[in-house]
């Protein structure tokens, strides 16, 4: 989203420009036909002649002011049809919008008037200055007031500014200045026009404005976490959403009231907006999909930075719902970026020192890579081993006591998928394996090495074999094809390379 925005400072700029033209034109002009010294302007708009000129200056306001309404009510409710009503509120109650328009209906009504008070001598002549000089500014602010229209219509400077309305709303609340009701009927909208955005996008493939969108729903959900502590309790409420929000009304009491306990309704309503613009992207803008895992993670880690374990915990059951929904539509490649965010979650949490973090993403894995599997993606447990495994290698790293019991799901892996067809993913989790026994043997720990050979011990030695030509003939570390990692998950490092030889004598 460009942070660059057309305001009313670049405006001044043109008219300023357009201004200096025109007087030094008008003056140059002046100074042909009087001369050098030439009368103050203002003397000669008294006489009779220059004021009976005034009479067509109302005519020629009104039909400038006439003109800027027709375009501008155009321009807005086209824009308000294609990506959200809220742009109609938004443009009513901009304060450069407001304003020109005063200044036009002003200058209309005054030259009307002052066309009245031309019947008779002594002409008004401060009547006559004040006129053109509100007719003058008038036409030199119509062509930067168009310019700021447009810019104000742009799909992405109307996402910036319903981000901004509903942290404004925010920041109120949390100072006191405004209601609990006001603020958030005026959140929850600005949530719901940033998803509609989304959706409508989707449909029209505009996949910059769903981008923007999207991240701006994160900022909300951020923006709320950071200030949770110094909101109302009246707030958290979940009770008055569920009467009129379509995203409450349907939940169960319980769920209603778990809402109001652990304070999380606004992560809630954001994050159905992601599930909503998730489902209706799938095998369509796959894009879309990894970034909303991406969104989604990010708002996962800010809650474990805040301590909000409440709302940690609902962000992930969303990403599971997500790997669900991705795994039902078939849609291999969003669940394997899917997973490669839920590894990220987990590697950060390990670093923040969220244990049972790192114990449930390893968890949900685990699950969701057999349940793939169960489904006829077997790739996809493939990734999952390979995702598990960096996270043992990253707790091992660390020293994290969570080690033994991700290896020890690690191993168990391909458990439930023993005597299932997929030879292929089998034999990609049993790299897996390798790869991390490998790993093992170069940071010299023997101890866990010897668990990965004792569990490969099971395996058909023709297979092992094979295996282990296949992981040597692997000698790029980049994947010879265009992918969102870009990494080659069976290629080891010289040194492991070197370990395979110890490895499988351990195994016998």
């Amino acid at each position: 989203m460009s942070s660059r925005r057309f305001g009313a400072r670049a405006a001044a700029v043109p008219f300023l420009v357009l201004t200096a033209l025109s007087l030094l034109l008008w003056g140059a002009l002046w100074s042909i036909d009087h001369g050098a010294l030439p009368p103050a302007p203002w003397v000669v708009w008294g006489d009779p002649g220059a004021a009976d000129a005034m009479l067509g200056f109302a005519e020629v306001t009104v039909g400038v002011l006439a003109i800027t309404i027709t375009v501008v009510a155009i321009v807005v409710e086209l824009a308000a049809t294609r990506y959200t009503p809220r742009i109609t509120e938004l443009f009513v109650r901009d304060p450069v919008n407001v304003s020109v328009m005063g200044l036009f209906v002003v200058t209309s009504v005054v030259v009307t008037w002052s066309e009245l008070s031309l019947h008779e001598e002594p002409y008004p002549r401060a009547l006559a200055v004040g006129a053109v000089a509100l007719m003058t500014a008038s036409q030199l602010a119509l062509l930067p007031y168009f310019a700021y229209v447009f810019d104000f219509l742009s799909p992405t400077g109307v996402i910036e500014r319903i981000r901004a309305q509903g942290t404004r709303q925010l920041r109120g609340l949390s100072a006191g200045v405004r209601p609990v009701p006001a603020a958030r009927g005026d959140v929850v909208r600005a949530v719901e026009q940033l998803g509609d955005i989304a959706s409508n996008s989707i449909e029209k493939k505009d996949k910059v404005l769903v981008l923007a969108a999207l991240q701006a729903l994160e900022q909300v959900a951020l923006d709320g976490l950071a200030r949770k502590d110094g909101l109302p309790v009246a707030w958290f409420d979940t009770a008055p959403l569920v009467r009129v929000d379509q995203d409450f009304v349907a939940l169960h009491p319980d769920l209603v009231r778990a809402l109001t306990e652990r304070r999380t309704w606004l992560e809630m309503k954001v994050l159905r907006q992601y599930q909503e613009v998730f489902g209706e992207a799938l095998h369509r803008m796959r894009d879309v999909n990894h970034l909303i895992a991406i969104h989604t993670r990010r708002v996962a880690i800010a809650a474990m930075q805040h301590g909000d374990e409440a709302a940690c915990t609902l962000v992930m059951r969303f990403l599971n719902t997500y790997l669900r929904t991705a795994i039902n539509a078939r849609d291999v490649r969003t669940v394997y970026n899917l997973f490669n965010e839920y590894r990220l979650l987990g590697e950060r949490a390990q670093e923040l020192g969220r244990r049972e973090v790192v114990l449930e993403v390893a968890r949900f894995l685990k699950v969701y890579g057999q349940i793939a599997f169960s489904a006829d993606l077997p790739f996809l447990l493939e990734t999952a081993a390979y995702d598990l495994g960096r996270l043992v290698e990253v707790a091992h790293e660390r020293g994290d006591p969570s080690h033994d019991a991700l290896l020890g799901w690690f191993l168990q892996l391909d458990r439930e998928a023993e005597g299932r067809s997929q030879e292929a993913s089998l034999r990609g989790v049993r790299k897996a394996q390798i790869k991390l026994g490998t790993w093992y043997l170069t940071r010299g720990d023997t101890a866990s090495a010897d668990k990965i050979a004792l569990d490969l011990r099971d395996e058909d030695p023709a297979r092992l074999a094979a295996l282990r030509v296949e992981l040597e003939q692997v000698t790029e570390a980049e994947y010879w094809e265009v992918s969102d990692r870009g990494v080659n998950f069976e290629w080891l490092p010289e040194a492991q390379r070197d370990a395979l030889r110890d490895l499988f004598e351990r195994v016998g």
